[in-house]
């Protein structure tokens, strides 16, 4: 019998924690670092049970794969792909549907015609943290974080789709 699912999801963690610093340390282009962590999907995959599973690996994979690209900040072209396998295999969660969105509007200096796509991506980030209970910390530490995209992006010169059309008086 094969190990204990915690303890193989442990060794998942472990080594996409693993390569990310490896990548990071080693200056790694971005083909190179997409190019690693798609093996290491892959060789995950293999010992996968389950459907679940295989699509959580999947969904991890994009996600970072699109650090990287942030990091490096990466044009649309290589962004955009990664993106979209994002949103077509879904979130796993709230905390990462808020980091992408916040990545994405945090890179719109790289690719700016993207705006209103992540403007809106971000604006239903925002709605579903608003609708956590008030008393959970982690909803203010995401509407800070959203509001620091928003910073970044103006600071950039790009605005929000609702002040396009407003001036500074």
């Amino acid at each position: 019998m094969g190990r204990p699912r915690k303890e193989w999801w442990r060794t998942v963690a472990t080594e996409r924690d693993y390569l990310t610093v490896s990548l990071i340390e080693a200056e790694a282009s971005f083909e190179v670092a997409a190019l690693s962590f798609q093996d290491l999907e892959r060789r995950f995959l293999r010992e996968a049970m389950t459907p679940t599973e295989r699509l959580h690996l999947k969904r991890l994979t994009a996600i970072d794969v699109l650090d990287t690209a942030f990091l490096q900040r990466r044009p649309w072209s290589d962004f955009g792909p990664w993106l979209r396998r994002l949103k077509r295999l879904g979130f796993p969660d709230l905390w990462s549907r808020f980091h992408i969105a916040t990545l994405y509007v945090q890179s719109l200096s790289t690719f700016p015609e993207q705006a209103h796509d992540a403007f809106s991506m971000l604006a239903d980030v925002e709605r579903r943290v608003l609708r956590r209970r008030k008393d959970r910390s982690s909803r203010q530490q995401m509407l800070d974080g959203i509001e620091h995209a928003r910073r970044e992006a103006t600071r950039h010169g790009i605005l929000p789709p609702n002040t396009l059309g407003q001036k500074a008086i």
